[in-house]
């Protein structure tokens, strides 16, 4: 029972005025921290489908660098540079055909995804980390 009037006594005692602005602060900040979190969760998606399908690229550019034998044009430069120097025209369309395109651009776009996911994924990650500091300081 002493418990019960003690609680009673207190609920009569007004609460401290900057109680309900750090609350309200709080609020807000709690507020943004959503909207954080939930472009942290998107840009990781992201960042973890740009790294599964950067490795099928890679894996499709090896693939299609053996198919075409580029590798052997590319060896042929340093192993006879003479008749090279003399047929570069030739040589330098040649290796031109070879060079899968596709697979190059489609690796090189995965790449930029990948590094445009990881920074904003970094980005959001510190925001989160400095509101949640930002809140701690709040109640202190």
């Amino acid at each position: 029972m002493s418990k019960n009037k003690h609680f009673i006594d207190n609920l009569s005692q007004k609460p401290p005025k900057r109680l309900f602005g750090a609350i309200m602060g709080c609020l807000k900040i709690e507020k943004i921290l959503k909207v954080f979190r939930e472009r942290f969760s998107i840009f990781l998606a992201i960042l973890a489908t740009s790294i599964i399908l950067g490795a099928i690229a890679l894996m499709a550019f090896r693939s299609e660098l053996a198919e075409s034998e580029s590798a052997s044009l590319f060896s042929l430069l340093f192993s006879d540079t003479q008749i090279i120097l003399s047929q570069f025209k030739y040589f330098s369309l040649a290796v031109l055909e070879s060079i899968p395109i596709v697979s190059i651009l489609v690796s090189l776009i995965a790449l930029a995804l990948l590094m445009i996911s990881l920074k904003f994924t970094v980005e959001y990650y510190e925001k989160i980390s400095k509101l949640k500091l930002t809140i701690k300081k709040l109640w202190i």
